[in-house]
This record gives structure tokens, C-alpha cells and sequence, in this order.
């Protein structure tokens, strides 16, 4: 039974597998070995692939467009010309890991469609190990993995991005690494969205790109939060003085070179998944790296399976919000609410969250903002950290909340 392969890439995507090549000196290097002629049907482009693949094979590098030129001039390939025109006109391209899935994809169909068409006398135990088998083609490929005996340029820790409290950052020995997935505890009411925007405007007071997702107040309020976090006001004093309002948020976003992008979000309808699509669309737009993503709350996330119970539901929302932060190589931060039993508690921990211990398992920080009565009365909150990774959990500290200005501080 003969089996035909509808995995072709086609001369144009051709065309930027040879400029990524060209260009970029780790690519063929890592992925040649599921780089096949027989994937280019131009046959310009195919000459192209076996004098690198040669020269790779004799030299262990990649040859400059010079030395590639000479190596075809010397050549018995037809087209010389159209040859050469390619490699002195090529550009690079931006979206390498795209190219890389594809020709990983074609690898994949090309070794299935090999399984497929000799059929003949195989024991389906035997079939279905090799269809597994060309399934995995070049996944070991696109697996990374750090040992110790080599130097990381990156250094002992990811790039830091502080928090507004000076405390909570001794406790972190600086601050949450990119990557991190961090989440505030509170109850009802409990001053989660207060806190979510404190850590906002910090990040954007020192040059940082947020992008904040709300499902619960609208693109406007966050907005007006922020503004009132900035400029230290009350509401009544905002719509007082408008121009003043203005002139204080465009010398904040002027001296501190910082970015903030609110986006609403549809709760229990949008994924991660989306949100995530959301940023790199932005990154793509302002041709600028998102820092820190805020997620106001996770719980509304709809899960990407259906499950009959919500804790299930919560702990994988929990662990692709983790997966968001590491992906995108953002600090990422959200709240969850605790049980109602925790009314009017001091401490809040993650054993008290609502509904789903699981979703504790997750996130590198966890820190918890209680309030008694007494605290109510005089504007204090109790900030606590019950989860800690690589820091000191269970530690305790008093700041001031005005949450007419919007403002979470640290007393004198």
C-alpha cells in the first residue's frame, strides 16, 4: 500500500528554512539531522542545503555567504546564478521557532508516512511502537536541559523585578525571578486588587512593560486605580482635577519609562492560553518585552479540559499560569480568595485557600493579606508569607492600607 505524504513545505516556506539556515549559525547545527533533501522540492534550494550540509560535515560550522559563494562558483551545479542571487539577497527571519515546528512537523509526517506504506507482516504491537516511534522524531531536539559543568550566562538567578515592599524583597532576597508565579491571598473585599495595582504601578515606576488582565472591574476602574495609586488621590479629588491627573500620569510614564496595558477578559470563557496569546501579540505590536503579568483574578480562568469537580478544574488553571510565567519570561502575579472562615483573620496561609489546596502547588509565592476588626478601623493590614521557594516562609509584617488612595505602604 503506497501512501502519499501531503507534508510538503512548498517553495515558499523553502525559502525561509534557507534564509534561517543562512543567517542563523546554531540552527542547522542543532536540526540538521531532520533536515532533509528530500523536504525541498526547488532545486536551487536543494544544492544550497548539500553544500552546507558538506561543508558542516568537514568543518563542524556553518560557512560565511563568502565562502558558501566560492564553494558554488567551484561547483557543477546548473543554476549558479540563481544560486548565488539567493545567498547574497537572503534576510533574516524573526519567527525562527516557527520554522523550526514545521520542519520538526514534516520529520514527524515523513517517518509516519514511511511506517504506513510498508505495513505488510507487521504484528500491530510492532505498528503501534513504530508510529510512536516516528511520533518522537526530533523531539530530543527542542528539549533543554542545564548541567554542571557548564557556565550560564545568566548567572546564579533570573533577572529580578521587586515588589513595592521592602520587606516582602528581603524576604525574597531581592524579588520574584522571572518566571515566577506569585499569588496574593485575601478575602472578599480584603484589598486584593489594591495590592495587584501597587505591584503594577511599582513595576512600571522602574522602566518594567505590565500587562494587567482583570475579569472582575473593567479596563476603566483598574485604570482609575492605577491613576489614583500615581498620583496619591481619592476619587472625589480626581474628578476635581483632572488636568492635574493628567500631567502627573504623563510625568510618571515619562521619567520612569515604564508601560502598562489593561486587557478584560471574559470570566470562565478565556484560557491562559489566550492571555498568553494576548502578550505576544502585544510584544509583537509595540516591538517591546512584556515584564510582568497580572491576572486579577486566576480563578475565572476557564480550564483548558472540562472537569466535574473545580479543584481539578483550579489546579490546572494554577499550573498553566505557571507554565504562562516561565513560557513568556514574565514575573506573574495573581490573588486568590480564602475561605470564609478567614473573616476578620490576621494571618491568611495557603492552607486556607478556597476550594483547592492543589492550587497551592504551583506558585513560587504565596503571601497572604489579612485584616482584623481593629486593623479595619485604623487602616492597617497584616502581610504574611506562607510559601516562600528559595526565601523564609512564615514570616509576618504590619503596613498601612489607604484604599481610598489605592495604596498599600510600608509604616515609617
Amino acid at each position: 500500500m503506497e501512501i502519499e505524504s501531503g507534508h510538503d513545505l512548498g517553495p515558499e516556506f523553502e525559502e525561509q528554512v534557507i534564509a534561517v539556515i543562512l543567517t542563523d549559525p546554531t540552527f542547522f547545527l542543532k536540526f540538521r539531522t531532520v533536515i532533509d533533501l528530500d523536504a525541498f522540492t526547488t532545486e536551487n534550494h536543494r544544492c544550497i542545503l548539500e553544500e552546507v550540509r558538506a561543508y558542516v560535515e568537514k568543518y563542524s560550522k556553518l560557512p560565511s555567504s563568502e565562502v558558501l559563494v566560492d564553494s558554488i562558483r567551484r561547483s557543477l551545479w546548473r543554476d549558479k546564478g540563481g544560486i548565488i542571487e539567493i545567498i547574497k539577497n537572503v534576510n533574516s527571519i524573526n519567527d525562527v521557532e516557527y520554522v523550526q515546528d514545521r520542519i520538526l512537523g514534516w520529520a514527524k509526517w515523513n517517518s509516519i508516512d514511511q511506517v504506513l506504506n510498508d505495513l505488510e507482516g507487521r504484528e500491530p504491537a510492532d505498528f503501534a511502537k513504530e508510529i510512536t516511534k516516528a511520533s518522537r522524531i526530533g523531539d530530543d531536539l527542542i528539549m533543554t536541559h542545564t548541567n554542571l559543568q557548564e557556565d550560564t550566562a545568566e548567572g546564579i538567578r533570573a533577572e529580578i523585578i521587586k515588589t513595592p515592599w521592602k520587606w516582602l524583597n528581603r524576604q525574597l532576597n531581592g524579588g520574584p525571578e522571572i518566571g515566577d508565579l506569585a499569588v496574593i491571598l485575601t478575602v472578599i473585599n480584603g484589598g486584593k486588587t489594591t495590592a495587584l495595582v501597587n505591584i503594577a504601578k511599582h513595576a512600571a515606576s522602574v522602566g518594567k512593560f505590565v500587562v494587567y488582565f482583570t475579569f472582575e472591574d473593567g479596563e476603566k476602574k483598574i485604570k482609575r486605580r492605577l491613576l489614583q495609586n500615581i498620583t496619591d488621590c481619592t476619587i472625589e479629588e480626581m474628578m476635581k482635577s483632572p488636568t492635574y491627573i493628567k500631567r502627573c500620569r504623563s510625568k510618571f510614564l515619562k521619567e520612569s519609562g515604564g508601560r502598562c496595558e489593561i486587557k478584560d477578559l471574559q470570566s470562565r470563557r478565556s484560557s491562559v492560553e489566550d492571555a498568553a496569546s494576548f502578550v505576544r501579540s502585544l510584544e509583537d505590536s509595540v516591538e517591546r518585552k512584556v515584564d510582568v503579568v497580572i491576572t486579577d483574578y486566576a480563578d475565572r480562568f476557564a480550564p483548558s479540559n472540562r472537569y466535574n469537580e473545580p479543584r481539578h478544574a483550579l489546579r490546572e488553571v494554577f499550573e498553566d499560569c505557571k507554565w504562562l510565567a516561565r513560557d513568556l519570561k514574565v514575573v506573574h502575579w495573581t490573588a486568590r480568595q480564602v475561605n470564609k472562615s478567614r473573616v476578620g483573620k490576621d494571618i491568611l496561609s495557603a492552607e486556607h485557600a478556597a476550594e483547592a489546596w492543589g492550587t497551592m502547588e504551583s506558585p513560587d509565592l504565596v503571601i497572604g493579606l489579612g485584616r482584623t476588626m481593629e486593623d479595619e478601623r485604623i487602616g492597617r493590614i497584616t502581610m504574611y508569607t506562607s510559601k516562600v521557594r528559595d526565601g523564609e516562609s512564615h514570616q509576618r509584617v504590619t503596613l498601612m492600607a489607604d484604599f481610598a488612595r489605592q495604596n498599600i505602604y510600608e509604616m515609617e
